[in-house]
């Protein structure tokens, strides 16, 4: 099990627990993301491509049976056209990032928008998967972004998540 592996399991956990609690909303407003795994599928693919052993793994851990991989894909779910809630939406990406590919992202947001989504997309330039763990301009020009959709979002009548 890997730490994402673990802190998914928590959080699902903790999110079952208060669904059953009528006391408490757990609806989401707004969804502010940095290299979001907006299609499964196509970051499994990747990783075959790369020859990335441990993640090929993990989704094959995860997906059980496999054909969840497509089921719980944000990209095909879109594409389906199934009923979804479309919460405003805020995709930062770095331009250099090799594990979930800029090509993807820009795919979803397109696809997000098509669907009547509201979706702010920004590519960050020389920038890699995790560019946010260091110091920086890039960094804090991500941390602004934040800031400010988060702002936008609670100016605009929705409720912190």
């Amino acid at each position: 099990m890997d730490k994402h592996s673990d802190q998914r399991r928590v959080f699902l956990k903790k999110m079952t627990a208060m669904s059953g609690n009528p006391g408490i909303d757990a609806t989401v407003a707004y969804v502010a993301t940095r290299s979001p795994i907006s299609n499964t599928f196509a970051r499994f693919q990747n990783a075959e491509q790369k020859k990335r052993e441990n993640m090929m793994k993990n989704n094959k851990t995860f997906f059980v049976p496999w054909e969840t991989i497509h089921e719980a894909n944000p990209q095909e779910i879109l594409e389906r056209r199934e009923q979804v809630t479309m919460v405003p939406l805020l995709i930062m990406q770095g331009a250099l990032d090799d594990n979930v590919l800029p090509a993807a992202q820009e795919k979803f947001a397109a696809t997000y928008k098509a669907a009547g989504g509201q979706v702010d997309f920004h590519v960050f330039p020389d920038s890699v998967h995790e560019w946010v763990a260091e110091p920086g301009l890039q960094t804090d020009r991500a941390r602004e972004m934040v800031k400010a959709f988060i702002a936008r979002n609670l100016t605009a009548g929705s409720r912190p998540v």
